[in-house]
């Protein structure tokens, strides 16, 4: 039966040529729109290298420093207490300001007071907020430098086209390696393979290439070479404070053990003093942790504070409800009444099968695989065309360091969205027909 339902939806599909074509461009169209935000959803936040523990690890990306001021607001009653006039004076606090400041980690201070956690599986301190340029045949190349450690790559699982990352004993001895993406290899090498044992040059260091691997392409971390950390120049006063360029990365062995390493943290928070150069100006120090998704929807957002965390998660997950189900909607109910219109021609066709003993379940099933038939047509088309833009988007960079990547999931959910596409348009249209009596699917065919 389902065979016949879709031998004969394909033959439909071909009696009104350019009705059909519309109809796919329509239904093209909006699945390549809807699969584009699948690829930028599951680049940002899904399980894509080289970070596809996304939902285990805690991110601590900056330390704060704090000083709170109050208003002391004076109430003066005035009262007769044995003919004698008395003033009974009573006050409250009121918020009167703060001292806030808020930078990245000194690596030290990181080492000091985190790198001893017993919660973690393991962790990484980095910097990456460091740009230089190199002229290489009288052309710029622009770099963006990650300083690490080297269990960097225990947390982010690179994809390695050649070679390896750099070990513990080139990070103590200051050895002067990079691993570097493809993408510079190309801009400055003019290729992207047989680079090992090349040297590039940066901030005046040369160094040498031990490993290549694909660009990270994730707004978290922009990175085009990753060096050791212990070739950063010392970054001053600051760093006595605790403040300096590194940010910190926990990953938990479970999703269950995220909570226990934020407890850690919050009780090593609970033991840290501000320094004394700065203790005239801050008396507290804040250490706040996110999981990837918050620190993601905070930084789009900005809606999280100490006393609501969370916030620009939530709503993110609504705003991003609201665009999909906006994106289905909408076209939804245009191809409802295209095909509508399309079935009230073909009244006369029901009237005969069901003359013939065709029961409603089989007009209702009848359509819906027709609709679904057409609607997965359509969605190859958008697969397509959306493949098409996103190699477009990414190889214009018109989405800065993001880069869109296509993987089994994207496949997935694409085709779970031409499912669910398809029965919406079409269920309505042929409920509604499959109701219709014979005799009067036969008058409206001949008036």
């Amino acid at each position: 039966m389902l065979t016949n339902y879709i031998k004969l939806a394909i033959r439909v599909l071909g009696r009104n040529k350019f009705f059909t074509a519309i109809t796919l461009f329509g239904i093209s169209f909006t699945l390549a729109i809807l699969m584009l935000i699948i690829s930028m959803m599951e680049t940002e936040v899904g399980s894509t290298q080289p970070l596809t523990k996304k939902d285990k690890i805690i991110i601590l990306p900056t330390l704060s420093l704090k000083k709170q001021f109050y208003d002391t607001i004076y109430t003066f009653d005035t009262l007769i207490v044995n003919e004698l006039v008395t003033i009974d004076t009573t006050y409250k606090l009121e918020d009167g300001g703060s001292n806030n400041s808020n930078s990245s980690f000194a690596w030290s201070y990181l080492d000091k007071h985190l790198s001893n956690l017993s919660s973690p599986k393991t962790f990484t301190f980095f910097s990456s907020d460091n740009s230089f340029n190199a002229y290489i045949n009288n052309s710029k190349v622009e770099m963006k430098a990650v300083y690490t450690d080297h269990r960097f790559w225990e947390v982010f699982d690179f994809n390695f086209r050649e070679g390896f990352g750099f070990g513990e004993s080139s990070v103590d001895q200051q050895e002067k390696v990079a691993v570097i993406t493809t993408k510079l290899a190309e801009n400055y090498f003019g290729r992207t393979t047989d680079v090992l044992d090349e040297y590039i040059e940066m901030d005046g260091t040369s160094f040498k290439v031990m490993g290549v691997v694909d660009p990270p392409g994730v707004s978290l971390l922009a990175t085009d070479i990753i060096v050791p950390h212990t070739l950063l120049n010392n970054v001053g006063r600051s760093e006595e404070i605790g403040f300096g360029g590194f940010m910190a990365i926990f990953l938990a062995e479970t999703i269950s053990d995220m909570q226990k390493i934020k407890d850690e943290i919050a009780v090593v928070n609970s033991g840290l003093e501000v320094h004394p150069d700065v203790q005239e100006y801050y008396n507290e120090v804040r250490l706040k942790t996110f999981s990837y998704f918050e620190i993601y929807s905070d930084s789009i957002l900005n809606l999280d504070d100490d006393d609501s965390p969370g916030r620009s998660l939530s709503a993110l997950k609504w705003i991003m409800i609201g665009l999909l189900s906006f994106f289905i909607l909408l076209p939804t109910l245009n191809l409802i009444n295209l095909n509508v219109s399309r079935i009230m021609e073909r009244s006369s066709e029901i009237g005969v099968r069901k003359a013939f003993g065709a029961t409603q379940s089989n007009i209702l099933g009848q359509f819906i695989v027709e609709n679904i038939v057409q609607t997965i047509l359509g969605g190859l088309l958008g697969m397509g065309l959306a493949m098409i833009m996103i190699k477009m988007i990414n190889d214009a960079g018109l989405l800065g360091d993001i880069i869109l990547k296509v993987n089994y999931k994207f496949y997935v959910y694409s085709l779970i969205i031409c499912l669910i596409f398809g029965l919406l348009s079409g269920l309505l249209p042929a409920y509604r027909m499959s109701k219709l009596h014979v005799v009067n699917a036969l008058k409206q065919t001949k008036s």
